[in-house]
């Protein structure tokens, strides 16, 4: 190998583990390395991080990958994709005042619904293009100030995470898009601080570090950065982002109109769209929306399930542990319909479009002959037919773009079976991408553009196609989709109505509708 050859290098800071990749400009993996995340319990419900615990974790990954590129070539951009809602406060001196609080953390409910009743939702939604929600950094600044306020007091900076590892790199405090739309605090339409919303809760805007496109320099390694993590110094490290949405980026979802279809333990719909929506249908539907911003902004809308690959696996735990080819198997000796067992797939509570904590999963149409295939094949279609429910009432609201193409990413594009039914489904052709470590990629493309190794995405994308490997199509079956469009009609349509969160918020939706 070259040792001079130009590489690139990401960190993916997660909720489950902190992974970096080096990779070269054709976009193969040449050297990673991951640890867990240091992940904190202080009593039920509550999640945190320590600071100092936390940065020798990422020193620990960084150094190891960075020896593991010795030979190799030589890192010429860097960029860090993170976990959403989480962040830290530092002083004036970059110091960390205290634990970070984990995005999933419910100490912040009482935050969350306090913000809600002094500005009201409906404000909120309209300046930050979000729902209020305790998990933002809004509310967990106000947990700071109202549990201790002589902390927040001190506090120069609010750094999301993403931020906070660029910062400890470079010395220098900027925050992206992606992340800032992640806060309750971003101004969506004009795409700066909320000034007028931070000043009714009596918090300086200054808090807020300043903005920057994703993919711009945030700074350069300093010496302390170079020696506790072996990045070249002077290496330029660029802002990252968010990590699904900055995903899109290595997925090649960059036009309006195009939905990318993320299957994980989760599932992530992400729709690239060229504006922001304020309906009140994607308030109180629970869609969400962010911005990612590189040569122009581009709003994203977001919607998905809490269990996707979580369910199947559920399935398979209760079947007694059969391994995934063995259900698949008799799965597809089953015809679509599955002998009319139906499975609705609120195991986490409701998702979009009726959002409830209290909604619940279940099986219906199960006779005496309902088989473990037939039973786990209407587990793939439930989530397949709640999944284009999501779809269908985002579609239908004015102002998103009609979706023009589905690409399909994460391990449970495997299922070649979900991926015929998924088709079949929506009624139109998948595109199926065997990418992994999308955000790892993503990041990476982000440090070479600010590195100046690319003028471009685009560019990116074909430099590096070997490496991001090629989409393949799965085509919906005609048979197939006649039985789904029943289903879907008078099935998959009328039971999530039960499931609305309450009287007088499916009163609103079909008030709009």
């Amino acid at each position: 190998m070259d040792r001079y050859a130009p590489l690139l290098a990401s960190l993916d800071l997660g909720t489950g583990r902190i992974r970096a990749v080096a990779i070269d400009l054709k976009g193969r993996i040449l050297a990673e390395a991951a640890e867990p995340t240091p992940t904190h319990v202080p009593q039920a419900g509550f999640a945190e991080y320590h600071p100092h615990e936390l940065w020798q974790t990422v020193a620990k990954v960084l150094s190891r990958l960075t020896q593991a590129t010795k030979g190799l070539g030589t890192i010429r951009g860097f960029a860090t994709g993170s976990m959403g809602e989480a962040g830290v406060l530092v002083d004036a001196g970059g110091k960390e005042l205290g634990p970070i609080i984990a995005w999933y953390c419910a100490r912040t409910v009482p935050d969350g619904q306090a913000l809600r009743a002094s500005l009201g939702d409906d404000y909120i939604f309209r300046t930050s293009g979000v729902t209020t929600s305790h998990s933002f950094g809004l509310s967990k600044i106000l947990w700071w100030r109202r549990n201790h306020p002589e902390i927040l007091g001190r506090a120069r900076y609010w750094l999301n995470m993403a931020d906070w590892v660029a910062f400890r790199l470079t010395g220098e405090a900027r925050t992206d898009f992606t992340l800032a739309s992640r806060t309750n605090a971003l101004d969506l339409l004009r795409l700066d601080w909320a000034n007028e919303l931070l000043e009714k809760l009596a918090i300086d805007p200054r808090l807020f570090a300043p903005l920057i496109a994703n993919g711009a320099v945030v700074g350069r390694v300093h010496k302390a950065g170079a020696a506790e993590t072996g990045l070249p110094e002077g290496l330029p490290v660029s802002a990252g982002g968010h990590d699904h949405m900055i995903s899109t980026v290595a997925a090649d979802i960059n036009q309006p109109g195009i939905l990318l279809d993320s299957m994980g333990t989760a599932e992530g719909l992400i729709l690239a769209n060229d504006r922001p929506i304020f309906d009140d249908r994607l308030r109180i539907g629970g869609y969400q929306q962010s911005v990612l911003t590189l040569a122009a902004p581009r709003y994203e809308l977001m919607c998905g399930l809490t269990t996707s690959g979580g369910a199947i696996e559920w399935f398979r735990r209760q079947a007694g542990g059969v391994d995934y080819d063995s259900l698949i198997a008799e799965a597809q000796a089953i015809p679509p319909g599955s002998y009319g067992t139906c499975f609705l797939p609120q195991l986490r509570g409701g998702d979009q479009p009726y959002p409830n904590p209290h909604a619940r999963g279940a099986f219906i149409g199960i006779t005496g002959d309902s088989s473990r295939g037939a039973m786990f094949r209407s587990v793939l279609e439930g989530l397949c037919l709640h999944t284009r429910l999501e779809l269908d009432h985002l579609s239908a609201l004015p102002g998103v773009n009609p979706v023009t193409r589905i690409r399909a990413i994460g391990g449970g594009t495997r299922n070649d079976l979900m991926m015929k039914i998924k088709a079949s489904v929506y009624g139109r052709p998948l595109e199926v991408t065997a990418l992994s470590e999308a955000t790892c990629l993503s990041a990476a493309i982000l440090g070479g553009l600010g590195a100046g190794v690319f003028s471009s995405v685009q560019e990116a994308l074909s430099q590096m196609a070997e490496g991001l490997g090629e989409a393949h199509v799965v085509e919906p079956e005609p048979i197939w989709m006649e039985r789904y469009e029943e289903l879907y009609r008078t099935v998959y349509t009328q039971l999530p109505l039960a499931l609305a969160p309450t009287h007088d918020a499916l009163a609103a939706f079909r008030h709009h509708a």
